[in-house]
């Protein structure tokens, strides 16, 4: 009889213990196939996009394809190993969050220096384009120019002194610049002093 209890309560343990298994294999997958899912398709949503070139685009989807590779098998080997998969994943996901805000901000800085360009060009023909002016001071204040910024801005508002934006906009413009220089002065004494 004591054998027999042995053999059951072996048998219970085995099922209890394959119960444990499915449960864990069906947790990982919940966790880990969304996650991977969302991450393609945002990669080749990138890509279609143009954000991503081909050669990103590829390299990214090659890395998780390994991604995927090693965490389909941490789900069927078991263990919680795959906790570690999905923290790289996430890495990879704030990695790529990180150069997308930097590739970003990198571009929009060279698309506002083109701005300035094109705004200089217009009133190289236009000297008196009160628009030209304020859109040459917007673009100074975004690339973080204020002497340029109030420089511009205060042509734009001597022009077109009813202007609000152009006003809203010089006020921004020298109180970044007035922010900047108590900046450098406080600087400046600490250095010295």
């Amino acid at each position: 009889m004591p054998k027999e209890r042995l053999r059951l309560r072996s048998q219970d343990d085995a099922m209890e213990s394959e119960l444990a298994a499915t449960i864990e294999r069906l947790f990982k997958a919940f966790v880990f196939v969304p996650c991977v899912g969302l991450l393609a398709w945002w990669l080749f949503g990138a890509w279609l996009d143009g954000t991503l070139a081909f050669g990103e685009a590829a390299v990214g989807l090659t890395l998780l394809a390994a991604a995927l590779l090693l965490g389909a098998m941490s789900i069927t080997s078991g263990g919680w190993g795959f906790l570690t998969v999905l923290g790289a994943i996430y890495l990879a996901l704030l990695g790529v969050t990180v150069w997308q805000y930097v590739y970003w901000r990198r571009r929009e800085r060279e698309y506002l220096r083109g701005e300035i360009e094109r705004y200089h060009a217009a009133l190289a023909r236009d000297p008196a384009n009160a628009a030209a002016y304020a859109f040459l001071g917007k673009a100074h204040l975004a690339l973080g120019n204020p002497d340029e910024a109030v420089a511009a801005l205060e042509q734009a508002v001597a022009m077109e002194p009813e202007s609000r934006s152009s006003q809203s906009l010089l006020r921004q413009a020298r109180d970044r610049q007035a922010h900047r220089t108590r900046g450098l002065w406080r600087r400046r004494r600490r250095a010295d002093g």
